[in-house]
Formats: C-alpha cells, structure tokens, sequence
C-alpha cells in the first residue's frame, strides 16, 4: 500500500471526505453572478476602502466582503423561488447605497460611519432573514452546518495553530517586526484589543466571501474547481505578508475550502483564522 492510500482515511478523517460532483451542475451563467459579485466585493474591499480606527476599517470590509454577496445571494435566490422578493431586494437596495456612497461621497462616508453603519446592518437582516426564509442560508454555506462534524475539529485546530503561531513569531524576527499591523497596538493591550475586535469584524466579511459565497457557489458546478477558485485569490491577497506567511497561505486555503465544503459552513474558519490572527498579534505585541 502506498503512502498516499495509508495517509488518505486519515486525511479524511481530519477534514472530511472527498467532495463529490452535483448531480445537476450549475450552468456557466450562475458561475458568471458568482464571479462578478466577488469581483466587486474585491474591488471595494481592496481599491475602496476606509482608513481609520480598526473598528470603523473592520465594519467596512465586513460590509463589502459578506454583506454584498449574502445580499447577492438572497435576492438570486428570492428571484429563482419566485418569493421573498421584497425583502431580498430591501437588503440588496441597502448595501448598494452604502457602496455608492463611497463612490460619491468617499469623505462624508469617512468620517461619519453612523451614516452607512445602520444602512448595512439593517440590509444584512433583511438579506439574511431573505435566505433564512427560503431554507437556502445551508446552500451558500452562511449557516452552521453540520457543526457536528466541525466543532471538535475546529477547536483541535486552535488548539494546534495558537501556540504554533506564537512560536512562528517568536523565532521569526520579519513576522514580529510586522505584528501587529496597528502601530499603537504594539505599544497598548488596549489598543491591541481594539485592532483584535476590527480583524473579527473584518473576517466574518473574509470567510464568508470565500468560503461562503465562492466555495459553496462555485461547488454547485465543480467542487474541485470551487476549493481553488478561493484558495488562490486568498493566497494572491497575502502577497504583501512575510514570505513565510505567504508560501503558507495556499496551502492553508486548498485545507480550509476542503475542510468547509465538508462543514458545509464558513463558520469554522472564521473562529480558526480568529484565534490564528489574535495569536500572531499577542504575540508580536509580546516579542
């Protein structure tokens, strides 16, 4: 028996089994929505952004990276079942003005996020409830999941990854010299717990584009297909990062699309990249 057949139950095992076609795959038009609402979930995330305190940055990104495409999906799916139209369009409606603000008014929406904050909130209800209501919230991946399945994992993922990071970081001067990222957390657990609660805002946006919206979307046509198809954006956006992190990012990304397809959730990796993040950030402020 080779190495590859002995390490494949064990593999399986750890992150599931392997993700099998769609009877009916997709069409080529469905994989098209997918594309276009990453591609401007991406652009207004990457080239649009809002600088400020990590707060009001991690709102923003929370808005454009998960609350396009849940809105995205909402009204594709209210539109195909012919019900919850409203609603689904109410939430569309929403977050579209909140990206056309920032088109045309980028300082007012700066400086006073209480203008587009409620806005956004208010569009994520109506989308989610959209989904919710049409039992389609599991298909995107937005929902729990088999939480059965990924809870135990997912905390025994933790529980490897924290003091892994910690010790990356600590034997890695580039990574220490790079966390964090925001300048006053290196000096002050208050503003380090600050940064902490932005970057959980900021990655359920993350992880529910990516292993959400593209992962459980484009697995309705090939699931292979969909586990790279957010692995190798994912890993391109960490391109900027030490070089360590970069070359681990892939791999990390192909593991994550696998292990949530499986989890049929976005929620493991959200917790996962979490405790992840605030571990390399502890431990930079620390080192």
């Amino acid at each position: 028996m080779s190495l590859v057949s002995r390490a494949a139950p064990v593999f399986s095992a750890l992150f599931g089994a392997p993700p099998e076609a769609p009877a009916s795959p997709a069409s080529a038009g469905f994989v098209s929505f997918v594309g276009l609402v990453s591609f401007v979930a991406f652009f207004f995330g990457e080239e649009q952004g809002i600088r400020g305190d990590p707060l009001v940055y991690g709102a923003w990104r929370a808005v454009v990276h998960g609350a396009v495409p849940l809105a995205a999906a909402a009204l594709y799916e209210a539109l195909v079942a012919r019900r919850e139209r409203l609603l689904a369009g109410l939430g569309a409606l929403l977050v579209t003005a909140c990206l056309l603000a920032r088109v045309l008014a980028p300082t007012e929406l700066r400086a006073r996020p209480e203008l587009w904050g409620p806005a956004a909130l208010l569009g994520v209800a109506a989308g989610a409830a959209a989904l919710f209501r049409l039992g389609a919230h599991s298909a995107w991946g937005f929902g729990l999941g088999d939480w059965r399945f990924w809870l135990g994992r997912a905390g025994a993922a933790i529980a490897v990854i924290v003091p892994s990071a910690v010790a990356l970081v600590a034997s890695t001067p580039s990574l220490a010299e790079f966390y964090p990222t925001y300048k006053p957390a290196r000096t002050s657990s208050a503003a380090l717990a600050e940064q902490m609660a932005g970057i959980g805002l900021d990655f359920v946006g993350w992880e529910l584009l990516f292993r959400g919206f593209i992962l459980h979307g484009l697995a309705r046509r090939d699931p292979i297909l969909a586990i790279w198809a957010q692995a190798i954006p994912f890993a391109i956006l960490h391109f900027d990062r030490p070089q360590v992190e970069s070359l681990l990012s892939l791999l990390g990304g192909l593991l994550a699309g696998w292990f949530c397809l499986r989890a049929r959730s976005f929620w493991p990796l959200f917790f996962i990249h979490w405790a992840q993040m605030i571990a390399v950030a502890s431990a930079g402020f620390v080192w």
